[in-house]
């Protein structure tokens, strides 16, 4: 009952530290870093996207933007769930409904990288926050 117990509270913990983490990747992807110019490097994108002053075209703006302020709802949905007291099943359905919009998210900008001028340091970071988010799903869920 006391390992039970200590799981639990070490999943618990793992989900608040990673949720700090996850708050504030999405603002990372945001209009301002996908148009952010390189740092003295040839293009990174084909056509010119990797060029200072470059804006993504609005149809980029418009698809994305709902999709990262769904995740960051969602992140902030988890994080305030974390500062309270939650029923157990509660974390992980809050959890994997994050990692579905994360999921999204992701899925969209590798999809559009090219023709939205998305840096892959940027699809990489969003990818490295998502392998954290399903390490902290299966402890989560595994713990409840």
């Amino acid at each position: 009952m006391i390992l039970r117990h200590s799981t639990s509270a070490l999943a618990i913990w793992a989900l608040a530290a990673t949720i700090a983490v996850m708050v504030a990747a999405p603002s990372r992807a945001d209009d301002k870093a996908v148009a952010a110019p390189p740092q003295r490097a040839a293009p990174a994108v084909p056509g010119g996207a990797g060029v200072a002053g470059f804006r993504p075209p609005e149809t980029c703006l418009k698809e994305f933007t709902p999709l990262r302020d769904e995740t960051a709802r969602r992140a902030k949905l988890l994080k305030a769930a974390t500062e309270r007291r939650f029923a157990p099943g509660e974390a992980c359905q809050l959890v994997h409904d994050y990692e579905l919009a994360q999921t999204r998210m992701i899925d969209y900008a590798v999809a559009h990288a090219s023709l939205c001028g998305i840096p892959a340091k940027i699809t990489d970071q969003l990818k490295a926050n998502h392998e954290n988010t399903l390490t902290v799903m299966r402890k989560v869920c595994t713990a409840t």
